[in-house]
């Protein structure tokens, strides 16, 4: 009986394991990305407004929530986890952005649950 349960536990973890996903981007200010969304639209024949900085809604020191941008400009959010290491990492590497990260987990609705984060 014992060796029936130790196989079942090896199969749902192994399970677990084939869910997780990885991304890798440039770690974001998750709030700010979601304001500059949610920016209404230029109307149509007005000026058009010049292309953001570069460093637009990169996370300093006070960021609380922060994403994943994707190459293809998706922002993937970080759960409390991947906040949590995200701000120790953008703390600890200040003056040396855009942060580049590597995050394994899986989605749940529109944030990533994250299970490792590797922030360069």
């Amino acid at each position: 009986m014992k060796t029936i349960a130790k196989a079942v536990s090896v199969l749902c973890l192994g399970s677990l394991l084939c869910l997780a996903e990885t991304w890798s981007g440039k770690v974001v200010d998750a709030a700010c990305k979601d304001q500059a969304a949610a920016a209404p639209a230029p109307a149509p024949g007005s000026a058009q407004p010049s292309s953001p900085a570069a460093n637009a809604c990169e996370p300093t020191a006070s960021t609380v929530s922060f994403g994943i941008e994707l190459s293809d400009g998706k922002v993937l959010k970080l759960d409390s986890t991947g906040n949590t290491k995200a701000a120790e990492a953008t703390k600890n590497n200040a003056g040396k952005s855009p942060l580049q990260a590597t995050v394994t987990g899986s989605m749940e609705g529109q944030t990533v649950k994250v299970e490792t984060i590797d922030i360069k």
